[in-house]
């Protein structure tokens, strides 16, 4: 009876070890920063980006992501958004290693608000009134995203996000972005 209990004890301390060291860790956090050109192209535009992943297998992964971006164009005109995104990535050469290079796409929701001017009056060179227009919209649109993401340790990771996202009215927003994450 002790050999039997031996056996299990030890039986049941190597499996709980064996699986203590699989990596089972298929969610992490990232945060973005870089910028993009807005609108029909013409605004720089600094973003910061939240963004949360599902590895669903070695070659899917899923991930869901807040941003929000801010431009000012010149001295008199500025624009601000924030932009909700659900995305699917593939990862051709699988996500197996430290190395993940992924291609992906996704709907994109985004509410923007932008102050412009629309008339000044100058006096002897000099300004004295200005008119402003403040207009507010919102649409949906998709992402075409290329990503790569290196490990830097087993829980730390460091990438490059390159994205275009066409809007149905008419904008587009495309740049690239430098992120930094961490397994959870």
């Amino acid at each position: 009876m002790k050999t039997k209990t031996m056996i299990l004890i030890s039986f049941l301390f190597l499996t709980i070890q064996v699986i203590g060291q699989e990596n089972t860790k298929k969610i992490d956090f990232r945060l973005g920063a870089g910028i993009s050109l807005l609108g029909t192209g013409d605004m720089l535009t600094f973003n910061y980006e939240n963004e949360l992943n599902l590895k669903l297998n070695h070659y899917f992964t899923s991930s869901l992501s807040l941003n929000l971006g801010k431009s000012i164009n010149d001295n008199y005109s500025t624009s601000s958004f924030v932009q909700g995104n659900l995305n699917v990535f593939i990862s051709p050469f699988k996500n197996s290693k430290r190395n993940d290079f992924r291609v992906g796409t996704g709907l994109t929701y985004y509410k923007i608000s932008e102050t412009y001017y629309t008339s000044a009056q100058y006096e002897n060179g000099v300004l004295v009134d200005i008119q402003y227009n403040l207009e507010n919209r919102r649409s949906y649109g998709f992402n075409v995203i290329i990503e790569d993401t290196y490990l830097l340790t087993d829980k730390f990771l460091i990438g490059l996000k390159l994205f275009t996202q066409p809007y149905y009215n008419g904008d587009i927003n495309s740049g690239a972005m430098l992120k930094f994450g961490m397994r959870i």
